[in-house]
């Protein structure tokens, strides 16, 4: 490459460089210059702009119904359905049957809402065997997405009134082994790693040892749920302590909910005390264990060493002096 080469008469021979440097210094070539720039620089930032509002467009768009989507599987399908009821109502159409402020009232708050008498909420929880659901604290965004995915479940009032009613599914028929495998499975670790379930729970149950107390007893669970909302709730845990027991890899498999709910359903159609036998053994077993602590405690203590080991030696030599 050329560079400028000065001789001691300070004249200066032109180069390549320093000919595009006077060409681009022209009057006519710089005024060009500076009417362009600024163009293409709000071009640019006008294009920067409408694509940003594109992909923040697109981001917000499609997301809120799809989010809404995954809340209602993630949250709710253990105990509704959509067009059908199970432990709870239908939810089809909720959104013209309630406010959207009771909803998010009730979703946040049902169990308060019950206590305070709210007249809709007495009448679901005492229509749907007393089953208390439990709160869902959703943030403002996440409620909004939820309702807005259940308003658009709501059928035109034309369109409700032409369709034929759905046919109800047939329940599930299950076998002997089911049962017995069932069983076993209550007793026991699952496949997953999680707890076996008579950690916390108790079933009344014949060849089923007692089980916890940490939560309800399951004897009569299938009678008040139903096929449906048992295998729903054993599949996608909605309270808190279950889901963080059987969430991620630890999750029932397929098997394990159905041969667990043929198990609960045995369970239910055997006859049941007032009492479920298992607290009353639990008990017993408990209180004759404190018993024999305690009667072991006083035989050793009846038995201690009342006197040091060298008395007897230190009296006859005492009496020696």
């Amino acid at each position: 490459m050329y560079i400028m080469k000065q001789y001691k008469s300070n004249h200066t021979i032109a180069t390549p460089r320093n000919t595009f440097h006077n060409a681009m210094s022209h009057p006519a070539i710089l005024s060009t210059r500076l009417t362009v720039a600024p163009v293409t620089h709000g071009l640019m930032n006008g294009l920067k702009a409408l694509g940003l509002a594109g992909v923040l467009g697109l981001a917000a768009t499609p997301a809120r119904a799809q989010d809404g989507a995954a809340i209602f599987k993630q949250n709710c399908t253990a105990c509704h359905k959509l067009g059908a009821r199970m432990v709870g109502p239908d939810l089809t159409g909720v959104t013209e049957r309630q406010s959207g402020e009771w909803l998010r009232k009730y979703i946040r708050g049902s169990q308060a809402m019950i206590k305070s008498g709210d007249k809709d909420a007495v009448a679901i929880y005492e229509e749907y065997n007393k089953t208390l659901m439990p709160d869902f604290p959703f943030a403002d965004a996440e409620m909004d997405a939820l309702l807005e995915f259940l308003a658009g479940t709501a059928k035109p009032a034309a369109a409700a009134a032409t369709e034929a009613p759905a046919e109800e599914e047939k329940p599930i028929v299950f076998t002997a082994a089911d049962v017995e495998r069932g069983r076993f499975m209550f007793q026991h670790r699952l496949s997953g790693g999680g707890a076996s379930c008579i950690t916390c729970h108790n079933v009344d149950a014949p060849g089923v040892v007692p089980g916890g107390l940490l939560a309800k007893d399951l004897t009569n669970v299938y009678g008040r749920m139903g096929q449906a909302g048992v295998a729903g709730i054993l599949g996608a845990p909605p309270f808190p302590a279950m889901a963080a027991a059987y969430g991620g890899g630890m999750a029932l498999t397929d098997d394990e909910v159905h041969a667990l709910t043929a198990f609960l359903q045995s369970a239910n159609n055997g006859t049941t005390p007032a009492t479920p036998r298992g607290q009353k053994a639990m008990l017993g077993w408990g209180l004759g264990g404190m018993a024999a602590i305690l009667l072991l405690v006083a035989i050793l203590w009846h038995n201690r060493l009342r006197r040091s080991v060298r008395h007897d030696i230190d009296a006859r030599q005492l009496r020696t002096i």
